[in-house]
């Protein structure tokens, strides 16, 4: 901003009235008047400003190269080159003209004035380079940081080692029990490990919004030191919380490049997305307070408050305040299509308040929009993204059918698509802009009238097994709820959901077919980030239409693996071996529990006991009760034996 600083020092040492012309009221000839606040035009003509600015740049800032000085020189467009005004002057200059003096020629400038300055503006330059970098600091370490951690993973580390710092140090949640259900209805409880990062996140804000400064010690500027560092501090917060918008649109983002770089979860970074945003707003008014408390003590704050810049910089903080108490857990669950349209809208509005207040207060010179710049350019690519990926697929045809009185059956034919969709059903409501995202059972589809449908009875360890297996004393390992002939499949995605109070209550109405626009597909991170299908065996925990997350996990793994699925409908249990086949739900070894509860601590502990000398992967998907009573027992499991192989992954959506 004020580089190089000898030649800004010298511009505003002289504030010397000046001889300016115009023209005369008649338009013949030139009319001369003395200004005490000149015009750009008239600095930019007059002979005495320009020869005692030339002179002064030569006599201060001998160090710098004349290619520097000449682009300072050509910011003001005055009517000579530098060189040619220094060499106009034709004597030595050595008289030093008071302030108030009209300035006629080529002049020395107030030392202790030049110096004054000199220290003001190297103090002020110093510090706004700082801003710059620390926001560097923080935008660059937020994205590489999770992806140097993801690759820790590769180095052979001993497996004790390895086990015990994931059961201490990762896994559990930070306090208590609970992690994906929340406290209190209101917040979800991070994991020790997503803990560690967001204290990283938060003492690296605090500490760099309080390190850093250096004062002019006597500034031209401001009437204390005190005053000068609190204004510093002020502009401090005011960049970082800059820097943290592109990392919280970055961390938001379904189609967010840290998901294909690291094997952190899309729940993981949704959860920073919001420790980053109570962050940035908390900056952002720092910010406004301490100028407001400045202009107030100063008595400007009539004046102030009346200028473009300060109404848009008010207009950019309030919308981003609003939207904190709009996001609480229990407005996303009750009025989450309310909670996603006024997100988007006031973050819009954040941004072009962020946009004009820059504007307006620095007309763009300094680069501050450069932030909001990369901000957007990350909410782009990620719209753009989403454009694509449904936009290949065109327009579809969904096919309805009522399960029971929970969960409806949703098929659409000629799609491949693995993993989750988010499908946008534009013909059920007005909010055609509404997706929600399911997962995938998968996407062949076998019709209910190529076999027979299965009669299920209980079993024992209070599982579900067919009939006939029951009578025949079927044995846990290779059971199957089906036992049917090969059944013609056509290619076409199979859903199922549990429909709620939202978008998905229209599903369930008279017409069984309907478009829909179908956003593919987002890999689960059992699939692409921690390669559970490589995995020699993997234990699958299922509740209710969970399962559906899981099978496709179960249906590519090659080695030993074991279903335990938890339904209470027997409709939604029929319906999932009829869509898969006998064959194709024989390979996921499932036991099923509707009459009874699953004892999962039970169950685990057995079958990890067999699989002692290799990897092991536990999957879970369903409630939050049941994935965060499947964390706390497999912790237990790894603090007890160290030298099990043991991976926990969990397959859910957050909100």
């Amino acid at each position: 901003m004020y580089k190089p600083p000898c030649a800004h020092a010298c511009r505003s040492s002289i504030t010397n009235p000046l001889n300016c012309s115009s023209s005369s009221e008649d338009g013949i000839g030139i009319k001369w008047t003395v200004e005490t606040s000149p015009d750009p035009e008239c600095y930019a003509t007059n002979d005495g400003f320009l020869q005692t600015l030339a002179y002064c740049i030569y006599s201060h800032c001998q160090m710098v190269p004349n290619s520097t000085l000449q682009k300072y020189w050509e910011q003001s467009l005055p009517k000579e080159a530098y060189q040619q005004a220094l060499q106009s002057i034709g004597f030595m200059p050595n008289i030093t003209t008071d302030v108030s003096t009209v300035l006629e020629s080529a002049s020395l400038v107030p030392e202790e004035l030049y110096d004054l300055n000199w220290r003001t503006l190297t103090a002020f330059e110093k510090v706004e380079a700082t801003h710059e970098r620390y926001g560097l600091v923080i935008l660059l370490t937020g994205a590489i940081i999770p992806i140097g951690l993801s690759f820790v993973r590769f180095i052979p580390l001993p497996n004790r080692l390895r086990t015990s710092f994931e059961a201490y140090v990762i896994a559990p949640p930070l306090i208590g029990h609970r992690h994906k259900a929340p406290i209190f209805n209101t917040f979800n409880m991070p994991t020790r490990g997503q803990a560690l990062f967001i204290a990283y996140l938060i003492i690296i804000n605090v500490v760099l919004c309080a390190v850093g400064f250096s004062s002019a010690d006597g500034s031209a500027w401001y009437a204390s030191n005190r005053r000068e560092i609190v204004t510093y501090v002020s502009n401090r917060a005011g960049i970082l919380s800059f820097a943290n918008i592109p990392l919280l649109v970055l961390y938001s983002s379904r189609n967010n490049i840290l998901l294909w770089l690291t094997n952190w979860s899309h729940s993981t970074f949704l959860l920073l997305h919001r420790w980053v945003a109570a962050i940035c707003v908390l900056e952002a008014c720092l910010h406004s307070a301490i100028y407001l408390q400045i202009y107030s003590t100063q008595g400007e704050h009539s004046s102030e408050s009346a200028l473009a810049y300060w109404y848009w910089g008010i207009v950019a903080t309030l919308a981003m305040v609003i939207i904190i108490p709009a996001s609480m857990l229990q407005v996303r669950q009750r009025f989450y299509e309310f909670f996603l349209a006024w997100h988007v809208a006031f973050f819009l509005l954040a941004m072009v308040g962020c946009f004009l207040h820059i504007y307006y207060r620095y007309s763009f010179k300094w680069g501050y929009e450069n932030w909001i710049y990369i901000a957007l350019a990350i909410w782009g690519f990620e719209r753009g993204m989403r454009i694509m990926r449904f936009a290949r697929h065109g327009i579809c045809t969904a096919h309805v059918s009522i399960v029971d009185d929970e969960y409806i059956k949703l098929e659409v034919p000629g799609v491949a698509a693995t993993g989750d969709v988010y499908l946008y059903f534009p013909t059920l409501t007005w909010r055609v802009w509404e997706n929600h995202p399911f997962s995938v059972m998968t996407d062949v589809s076998c019709g209910s009238d190529t076999g027979p449908s299965t009669t299920m009875t209980k079993g024992d360890k209070g599982g579900l097994l067919p009939l006939a297996l029951a009578e025949k004393g079927g044995d846990l390992d290779k059971i199957s709820l089906a036992e049917t002939s090969n059944t013609p499949c056509q290619r076409g995605l199979v859903l199922y959901i549990r429909t709620q109070s939202g978008i998905t209550k229209y599903l369930r109405g008279p017409k069984s077919k309907f478009p829909v626009l179908i956003e593919s597909s987002y890999h689960p991170v059992a699939l692409t980030k921690s390669n559970a299908s490589g995995m020699a065996n993997i234990i699958a925990i299922a509740g209710g239409v969970g399962v559906t997350a899981l099978v496709p996990i179960l249906m590519r793994h090659e080695g030993w693996h074991r279903l335990f699925w938890a339904v209470r409908s027997p409709s939604l249990a029929d319906s999932v071996v009829e869509s898969l086949g006998a064959d194709r739900f024989d390979r996921l070894n499932a036991v099923v529990f509707r009459e009874r509860r699953m004892d999962i601590t039970r169950l685990l502990r057995e079958e990890v006991s067999r699989c002692v000398g290799t990897e092991v992967a536990v999957i879970v998907s369903g409630p939050p009760r049941m994935a965060d009573e499947v964390r706390l027992v497999v912790t237990e499991l790894m603090k007890e034996n160290p030298a099990v192989k043991l991976t926990l992954l969990e397959e859910s959506f957050s909100w």
